[in-house]
């Protein structure tokens, strides 16, 4: 079974702190051993190099296991810990005996054990208990046996000193096991917001991507807009330049201004000095438009998914919708508008509702107001009509998409 994230983080560290602990533990005593000859006792010196030569040696075993590969394991690196600590803490146990039990100094050094093996090894608060309570058991055995009457003030003092240093040191391992798991949460929880933040980077650098193609879509899209519009354009004018009549004159002149217009509308768009709104934007736009007057009820029905129009044939649909509303809010008289879109396969119609001033067209005109309409609807291939409802009429805009 796969092991906890969290648990895998404190056998690391646990293992690292194990060699660190033995080789501490090996570095204390022979740093204290010549304080052994000071002590007037009935043990000879030897004994107190024996006793120390032989905790070394195995703990010098101990830790060079915690070296070995299955070390690794949690069990194990755990239990050679805790041996490091047991033989600390006999031998220390040993030399507080040899050395008048109580009154010894040496069992300040469990005391010591306890609270280095707690900052070091990142114990669990019942892996703790399980190795400090042993060690405490096992002085107040080793001081029962010697004889010490455990009356005494001096064996009291030190057993319940050694035994409050062991609840502090569990406290510790608590404390310190707890300080873990938040700092374990945080880099994780950090790691989730670079994986995040790594993502955003990446959506960010494929919405860029999909703007440089969108561009250039855009570019094939004027194109065909400019060769199938001015082109057309520009026959009509090629067959009616060598006619002198003024009909003629009059057409060819208009076919100019109109193919003129589209060229700069072209201009325009491509040098990035005109930014044209999409369909849902200008019909938007008219609504508050309306809707600031005051004096009309004004419905806007939006629709979902209504099919790509050029951005030129935008330009030519936003100054027609205006042109037309002026009409609508100078002649009309009108107090309730309506307007949306409706789409189909190949175009979207849009929609304008007034409840006065009906009329019918047909989208045709020589002059007057509705000629502009007429010549933008025919620049970029769209169908304009009104039809009378009423009192009113609906304007009818057919615009092809792509």
């Amino acid at each position: 079974m796969e092991r906890d994230p969290f648990l895998k983080q404190i056998d690391d560290t646990t293992l690292k702190s194990v060699r660190f602990l033995g080789i501490n533990v090996i570095f204390g005593f022979i740093l204290f051993a010549p304080v052994d000859a000071f002590f007037h006792t009935k043990y000879p010196l030897r004994d107190f190099i024996l006793l120390r030569a032989g905790a070394v040696s195995v703990i010098t075993v101990l830790t060079a296991l915690a070296y070995a590969r299955w070390a690794f394991n949690p069990v194990i690196m755990r239990s050679l810990g805790a041996g490091i600590m047991t033989v600390a803490c006999f031998t220390v146990s040993c030399l507080a005996y040899m050395t008048g039990g109580g009154n010894s100094p040496y069992w300040t050094m469990m005391v010591l054990a306890f609270f280095g093996t707690t900052i070091l090894i990142r114990y669990s608060l019942r892996e703790a208990a399980m190795i400090y309570f042993p060690q405490w058991l096992i002085y107040n055995g080793i001081m029962l046996y010697s004889g010490i009457d455990f009356t005494r003030p001096e064996f009291l003092n030190s057993s319940v000193a050694i035994l409050l240093s062991l609840v502090i040191s569990l406290v510790g391992n608590w404390q310190m096991r707890a300080l873990e798991f938040s700092k374990f949460k945080a880099q994780q929880e950090l790691a989730v917001a670079n994986e995040e933040l790594k993502k955003s980077v990446s959506e960010l650098a494929f919405k860029k991507e999909q703007a440089e193609v969108k561009f250039l879509q855009d570019k094939l899209w004027f194109a065909h807009d400019l060769h199938d519009t001015v082109g057309s354009q520009l026959a009509q004018m090629s067959v009616l330049a060598g006619k002198t009549d003024t009909r003629s004159t009059t057409h060819h002149a208009e076919l100019a201004k109109g193919t003129l217009e589209n060229v700069r509308n072209f201009a325009h768009v491509l040098k990035g000095e005109q930014r044209v709104d999409d369909l849902g934007s200008q019909l938007w736009k008219l609504e508050q438009s309306f809707r600031a007057l005051g004096r009309y009820r004004v419905e806007y029905v939006p629709e979902e998914g209504v099919g790509r129009i050029s951005d030129l044939a935008l330009l030519h649909v936003e100054r027609i919708l205006s042109e037309w509303t002026a009409n609508v809010i100078r002649h009309s008289g009108a107090s309730h508008v309506a307007f949306g879109t409706h789409s189909r396969e190949n175009f979207v119609r849009i929609w304008f509702y007034q409840n006065a001033g009906g009329f019918t067209w047909r989208g045709g005109a020589q002059r007057g107001g509705l000629r502009s309409i007429a010549m933008r609807a025919e620049n970029i291939g769209a169908r304009v009509t009104v039809r009378r409802r009423g009192k009113g009429a609906y304007f009818v805009l057919t615009v092809k998409t792509g």
